[in-house]
């Protein structure tokens, strides 16, 4: 990948960027840092990634990624039951992955052992219930075949279920557990080589989009945290009833619920271009191992098209907050905008770049919370206040303090009581999370934090000559990229907009 990437490097280096129109230089700025990250890439982090985690692991994806697989013609069933038939091969060798991570010391926790084998499980238990049967029989009714063909196809597929992909599944469970011996101890898994402390700072930077060193990580989410808390507490010790009350922040009908979201972003961003949403609910037997909501993010090709899954089975009591972060204003308007744009080069649109998504998302539920009317305003951005400091920020500060900095769990305790919190608690609950999963919060605090400090700078910074639409219309015209990059764009969007009002 690094050699590759190296080629592509100077082929792109032979362009003269000035001589690009203006609108797509930043498009080039960011398929060059792109391709520069890519040629770094070595052997260094091999087996230091786990692809076997809660909420976002391998085993939980795959069942998905075949439930959305489209099928338009004869030719994608036959790519379909190919790759279904590729799953003992596939899943083998994520087994052979967690046997060298194993081998090498870099073994799961037995909880987390524990949670990964029940998620297995579940989707081994379902051979004869599997949502899998449906998707794909639903799609085969829907092509022009002979009976004959359809039910040929179905039964292939039925078959490869029962034997190929619940067996990789079992396989894989009877593997993992025979690991389990090599578990460590969460004590001894936050216990970081410098080699381990180099790839989390790599998959730091990656998460987040930036190339900011763990020491200025951690004090950005500090004065994030602390600028939440202490509006927080201001709304608290102007109203202490906040605390108490209890308001589900939805009209109870998810299509209101959007319609109220599009009203308020008409107001705030350009239109979109037509498109389609589907609201699904998430399939029963994964229900357990899945978030409140997810949006799939769709194909290159096919962007028009636009998938939200709902865990029915997950409480929501800020619903409209969760389809404000899914769907409009955030991930599904991201998407669908920067996908229509022209002057968005192709890898801005391929590459995952999550510490962006996952911060424009957070700061869409901050634009839904400043400007919806339904609800009182002081409990919705108490609400916010706290899914932020809580879901967010105070987990990205831990699993640095824990995993980078070698914070017991007495030593994150006694921080936490430090800083006015909970410290027993929090610690408890957090500690054995962020070792499990040392990279899982960083998309979503470093990412917002950077975009809202950004948004505040600029807005205390133009004063009265601020203007929140041009500002987030610039903002999606730019498309994808790293913070840093972002930043110096803005700010000279800000100084233009101050020598105009000069």
């Amino acid at each position: 990948l690094g050699q590759e990437a190296s080629v592509y490097l100077d082929q792109l280096n032979a362009i003269d960027r000035e001589e690009l129109p203006e609108d797509v230089q930043f498009s080039y700025d960011v398929l060059q840092q792109i391709l520069v990250d890519f040629s770094y890439v070595n052997e260094d982090y091999d087996y230091m990634y786990e692809p076997l985690t809660e909420y976002s692991g391998i085993h939980a994806n795959l069942p998905l990624s075949f439930a959305l697989f489209e099928l338009k013609d004869t030719q994608d069933v036959d790519d379909y039951l190919t790759l279904l038939a590729d799953v003992p091969r596939y899943m083998g060798q994520v087994l052979t992955y967690e046997q060298k991570r194993a081998e090498l010391g870099y073994f799961m926790t037995e909880d987390a052992l524990d949670a990964i084998l029940e998620d297995v499980k579940t989707i081994v238990d379902s051979r004869d219930t599997s949502f899998l049967y449906t998707t794909f029989n639903d799609a085969i009714d829907q092509l022009d075949l002979t009976e004959e063909q359809a039910q040929a196809y179905k039964d292939q597929n039925a078959s490869l279920i029962a034997t190929e992909f619940i067996g990789a599944y079992q396989t894989l469970y009877d593997g993992l557990e025979a690991l389990r011996s090599s578990c460590r101890t969460y004590e001894e898994a936050a216990t970081f080589t410098e080699k381990q402390k180099s790839y989390f700072e790599y998959s730091m930077q990656s998460d987040g989009c930036n190339f900011l060193t763990v020491e200025e990580t951690l004090e950005m989410l500090k004065d994030e945290f602390f600028y939440l808390l202490n509006d927080y507490l201001s709304l608290y010790y102007n109203n202490q009833d906040l605390a108490d009350m209890d308001i589900d922040l939805t009209s109870g009908d998810m299509e209101t619920d959007l319609d109220y979201l599009k009203s308020i972003m008409t107001t705030l961003l350009p239109e979109l271009p037509e498109h389609n949403l589907t609201l699904t609910d998430v399939p029963e037997e994964l229900e357990d191992m899945f978030s409140p909501a997810a949006y799939v993010i769709p194909a290159l090709d096919d962007w028009k098209d636009n998938i939200v899954y709902i865990n029915t089975a997950s409480e929501d009591s800020t619903l409209l907050l969760t389809l404000a972060h899914e769907c409009y204003p955030g991930h599904l308007y991201q998407y669908v905008y920067q996908r229509s744009l022209d002057n968005v080069c192709r890898m801005q649109k391929v590459v995952n770049f999550g510490g962006y998504a996952e911060g424009w998302a957070q700061f869409a539920e901050y634009l839904v919370m400043e400007n919806q009317t339904q609800y009182d305003h002081d409990y919705v951005e108490f609400a916010f206040d706290y899914g932020m400091m809580m879901n967010a920020i105070l987990p990205g500060m831990i699993s640095i303090q824990v995993n980078y900095y070698g914070y017991s769990e007495s030593a994150l305790e006694s921080y936490l009581t430090g800083i006015g919190l909970n410290g027993e608690l929090i610690a408890s609950v957090y500690y054995p999370i962020v070792v499990d999963q040392p990279y899982y919060f960083f998309e979503y605090a470093i990412g917002y934090s950077q975009l809202a400090q950004m948004y505040r700078d600029i807005k205390t910074d133009l004063g009265d000559s601020f203007d929140l639409e041009a500002f987030l219309e610039t903002y999606m015209d730019l498309g994808p990229g790293y913070f840093g990059m972002i930043t110096e764009q803005m700010d000279v969007w800000a100084d233009s907009v101050m020598s105009e009002g000069a």
